[in-house]
């Protein structure tokens, strides 16, 4: 289980070395594709960004108006794992739900920054801040099933380190312009 100060100290982590996976790269290397099929570093960080506002509002809003039934509480019970076994392995691709499908939302590193840094700060600020025992309210998850809020937390750390790797192995790809 997921304690609040661990999955704070994880999410500082996490958003620092995400940023810093892509900041240096150029605009070329930016938007270089391996293959037809593979996404390119921009297309991967705004899967993230989409991703990170969308469950950081999650956690900030809808998850803690109202309790969750019992049964969808107690299906948080070793949540972490499911996390862990789905994200954690990369020799496995998962497609992303068509919502959170990279679309050229933003045109710029510097805008996804932006924005991934403060919708981050923001659920920081949120469960460093909060009264709530956010392991009391639960919502479901697209593929994971339901997630405690602690745990939505918990996956945007492994989320974003899984997306870190494939950032890594796209600057390694051959072709990669450097």
């Amino acid at each position: 289980m997921v304690e609040r100060g661990s999955i704070l100290a994880m999410l500082g982590d996490s958003a620092g070395r995400f940023v810093g996976a892509f900041r240096e790269v150029t605009g070329e290397q930016f938007h270089f594709k391996p293959a037809p099929n593979r996404w390119s570093i921009a297309e991967t960080v705004e899967h993230v960004v989409v991703v990170e506002t969308g469950s950081g509002k999650l956690i900030r809003g809808k998850l803690v108006r109202e309790a969750p039934a019992p049964e969808v509480l107690a299906a948080t019970v070793g949540a972490e794992d499911r996390v862990d076994g789905r994200l954690l392995v990369r020799d496995r691709l998962f497609p992303a739900p068509e919502f959170v499908m990279p679309t050229g939302r933003w045109s710029t590193p510097e805008e996804m920054i932006a924005v991934f840094e403060e919708s981050r700060r923001a659920t920081i600020d949120f469960i460093a801040t909060t009264e709530l025992d956010l392991t009391q309210f639960a919502a479901p998850h697209p593929t994971l099933g339901p997630l405690n809020g602690l745990q939505w937390a918990y996956f945007l750390v492994r989320h974003c380190v899984r997306h870190i790797d494939q950032i890594d192995e796209l600057k390694a790809a051959p072709g990669d312009p450097r």
